[in-house]
């Protein structure tokens, strides 16, 4: 048995126990333990700290020291001043060591990170770095030193919320709109496949201007030492947060979508009525007592006891109600998901009925009245509300009760899928992968009965499963989601949506005649229903896969018309357009060598980057790449490589080095090496970009190609000409196999395979091979476009070598004044 696994049981034991009167409690732990020699002196630990009046000293006692780690080194970050310290970890401000401005927070942790769970650590914690949202501060860093494991995050300037709101004397309605931020970031986590599992005051900071901010997203299952042999008394202050926690959390049960709801709840109960919950709790082990053994006392009642009269009217009733639910001890007994609190909370502001309340006549008719007081007189508005807001209400009230039976079904999935444990192994570190496997094997049965419900978690799955580069298994699920939203009524603009992410998978996957067929049914779909965040998407998909299956000049005007739709749209619409501007680049440089037209694209897309998203942000590192690459076909080299470094170095952190964004990347700085005659090094980049390409997304892929390509030129530069050859001869063989006889991708292939050719001194064999590549890439894309300046160049090399000067001069005066060293 693990240590966690042992102290969820220890603490699940130790509850029972205190249910019972001491004198049998012996007795029963004795029967439950067994002969374990590690779970009985656990509860014991803890019942003997529970009757102890010096409960809290010896757990301030039986702590570790936190050693000051003042001045280390973590990654590119130098640590200062420390914080504060919490359950999981120390927090300082630091600062980069390597010349640039940044100031962030970074957490050391208090677990030694060691062996399979380092590796574990970063992957779950590089899956933080997806969570985008200005709720959220952004997780910008993360490693380990020494076996300790550290966190490096945006740095937040603010105070806490509950700070904030008594220093500003914000009102009851004025705090619950601030709260409804709060909640939407977390929701927006939840959808991630995340639970922050540590919501508190300290951990919700409010800046000057009023934003409140989400830090600290915890990932103790990642952090936490399976050999860690402290007692649970000596641990329990640092599992959970006293007077915010869970019972299940604090129980050591798995955590999921409703201790998050629970967390928010507390979080709420403090900010509005002034008061902890449990506040008479002052230890772990009290509060730890408090929370699994009593009922939450009603916000009014706190406030008023403290004699805050003012704010016990205001929370009496629904705030009351809201806050009760979401503080139910048992999990099915809250709300299913924060967004159905943040639900209530709205309903609140806009004196609709909550789902919190009892749904009775009298109820729902008071709220009737109280949002129509203003238009119609007291006699109109009750004869209204008796004679036709009954059916109204009736009305209403199916809808709403359909809407929450499936966000109920939703949110009970989703809580599953959560809850991490294997049911087959028992294990209890399961990967999100293996999760996603399971929650689709599942979905089909768990949900069978409500088949949009179903779809819109398959949706969710096939999401995930894009996100974390596996496209065959999200293919399976957007498949088995779009035929349950067609069958079943599914809305047409979920139906244009999913269709989207089809075609995306399909791009990922190379599959581009495919890809184009779905994003047309996509954008036919989408066209009339004025959603031009969602035709903007589609168009560019549309785009994509037209300058991939020969339709160039449409993808052309298919980039202009999303650009014309973002530029009239809203601000973030607006920014979107970096996205279409990088593509236009590409195409204008790498389909028709307009080099010059290509960069201002480029740039425009870059510097729209710059201004708009994080330096970390993967849509950045994509741009970034694009622009470099503009830089490299002006043979403007030497200006491309830092940056190129720079972004292959912060998408390896941010990604991993098997994501294909990263890959890219180093295929591109390995491309820019071989133009500053930097074979070796490039030959040694592009191996492993292939490599690494190749098993990611398979030897055919598009990509890997041209990574292979390029390992293929720079080992014939190096007079490594067999090794060069067989790359270069796989790649054609590949390029024959997918693409037009005539696509100028086999010719460039063919231009390669001439020079190699040409070091072997296989002379005759390179002629008539560079010959026909020349000239079919001439009639393709001009005589200006870089393969076909690279045909030219290989011909004056060949006839330099076979002493046939005239015909090598001919070939020299093709050359662009920049290629003829």
């Amino acid at each position: 048995m693990n240590a966690t696994a042992g102290r969820a049981q220890a603490y699940q034991i130790f509850a029972a126990a205190l249910d019972l009167p001491v004198g049998e409690r012996e007795t029963f732990v004795r029967s439950r333990c067994g002969s374990d020699s590690v779970l009985l002196p656990m509860v014991r630990a803890l019942l003997g700290a529970a009757d102890s009046e010096l409960a809290t000293g010896a757990l301030l006692e039986a702590g570790p020291t936190i050693p000051d780690r003042g001045g280390w080194i973590c990654g590119p970050f130098r640590l200062l001043d420390a914080l504060g310290s919490g359950g999981m970890g120390c927090v300082y401000r630091a600062e980069r060591t390597d010349n640039v401005p940044q100031t962030v927070a970074v957490k050391v942790l208090h677990a030694e990170v060691t062996g399979g769970g380092s590796a574990r650590f970063l992957r779950e914690a590089r899956m933080l770095a997806r969570l985008e949202h200005p709720g959220i501060a952004r997780l910008i860093d993360v490693g380990t030193r020494d076996g300790t494991g550290w966190i490096a995050m945006e740095f937040v300037r603010g105070s806490p919320i509950t700070e904030y709101c008594e220093a500003g004397g914000l009102d009851i309605r004025a705090s619950v709109r601030l709260l409804l931020t709060v909640a939407d970031a977390i929701s927006t986590a939840h959808r991630n496949l995340v639970v922050h599992r540590d919501i508190k005051p300290t951990n919700v900071l409010v800046t000057q201007e009023g934003h409140a901010k989400l830090i600290d997203f915890g990932i103790a299952a990642a952090v936490r030492d399976s050999g860690d042999p402290r007692e649970p008394t000596a641990d329990i202050g640092r599992l959970f947060t006293p007077n915010y926690a869970a019972p299940e959390q604090v129980r050591g049960e798995p955590v999921s979508v409703a201790t998050d709801v629970f967390g928010l709840g507390a979080l709420a109960y403090r900010v509005l009525s002034g008061s902890l919950i449990h506040a008479q709790a002052q230890s772990a082990v009290s509060y730890l007592l408090a929370v699994t053994q009593q009922d939450v006392e009603a916000p009014s009642a706190a406030a008023a006891a403290a004699g805050r009269h003012d704010t016990a009217r205001q929370l009496r009733g629904d705030l009351d109600a809201i806050l009760m639910k979401a503080l139910a001890r048992a999990p099915a007994r809250r709300y299913a998901t924060v967004q159905d609190l943040a639900a209530d909370l709205t309903a609140y502001l806009e004196d609709r009925p909550v789902r919190a309340h009892a749904p009775s006549v009298r109820y729902r008719v008071g709220k009737y009245v109280r949002r129509r007081a203003l238009a119609l007189s007291v006699t109109v508005v009750i004869t209204a509300a008796l004679v036709a807001g009954a059916f109204i209400y009736l009305v209403e009230e199916r809808s709403v009760a359909q809407a929450r039976n499936a966000a109920l079904l939703r949110g009970q999935f989703l809580e599953d899928l959560l809850r991490s444990p294997d049911p087959n192994q028992g294990r209890r570190d399961i990967t999100v992968a293996e999760l996603l496997t399971a929650a689709a094997a599942g979905v089909e049965r768990r949900l069978s009965a409500e088949p949009l419900v179903q779809a819109s978690m398959l949706g969710l799955i096939a999401q995930s499963n894009t996100d974390l580069g596996r496209y065959q298994e999200a293919l399976t699920a957007n498949i088995r989601q779009l035929q349950l939203l067609r069958a079943n009524g599914g809305s047409q603009l979920d139906i244009g949506r999913a269709l989207t992410v089809q075609a995306g998978d399909l791009r990922a996957q190379g599959k581009w005649p495919e890809a184009d067929a779905v994003i047309r049914q996509a954008v036919t779909v989408l066209r009339p229903l004025h959603s031009v965040e969602d035709l903007c998407a589609a168009l560019d998909m549309q785009a994509a896969t037209q300058s991939h299956t020969h339709q160039e000049q449409s993808a052309y005007a298919t980039y202009r018309e999303e650009i014309a739709l973002e530029s009239q749209g809203n601000a973030e619409l607006k920014n979107r357009r970096l996205q279409p501007y990088y593509a236009l680049a590409d195409l204008l440089g790498g389909e028709w060598g307009r080099y010059g037209e290509a960069a201002i694209y480029a740039r425009a897309a870059w510097e729209l980057a710059r201004t708009t998203l994080p330096a970390d942000n993967p849509d950045r590192f994509i741009t970034e790449t694009g622009y470099a690459r503009s830089l490299v076909n002006l043979d403007r080299g030497a200006e491309a490589e830092p940056l190129l470094r720079d972004v292959v170095t912060r998408a390896t952190r941010v990604l991993g080095p098997d994501h294909h964004d990263m890959l890219i990347s180093q295929m591109s700085l390995g491309e820019d090496l071989i133009q500053l005659n930097r074979n070796a090094e490039a030959a040694q980049i592009t191996l492993d970009a292939a490599t690494r390409l190749q098993t990611t997304l398979g030897e055919g892929n598009a990509y890997a190609l041209m990574a292979w390509n390029d390992y293929g030129i720079a080992e014939c530069n190096l007079g490594q000409e067999q090794a060069g050859l067989a790359a270069l001869r796989r790649v054609e063989m590949w390029r024959v196999r997918t693409l037009a006889p005539d696509h100028r991708l086999i010719h460039s292939v063919r231009t390669a395979i001439g020079v190699c050719l040409i070091g072997l001194r296989q002379y005759e064999a390179a002629e008539p091979l560079l010959l026909a590549a020349a000239a079919a890439l001439e009639k393709a894309r001009g005589p200006d476009f870089r393969a076909t300046q690279a045909a030219y160049r290989a011909l004056r090399q060949l006839y330099r070598v076979t002493n046939r000067p005239q015909q090598a001069a001919l070939w020299a005066a093709r050359l662009r004044v920049s290629s003829r060293s």
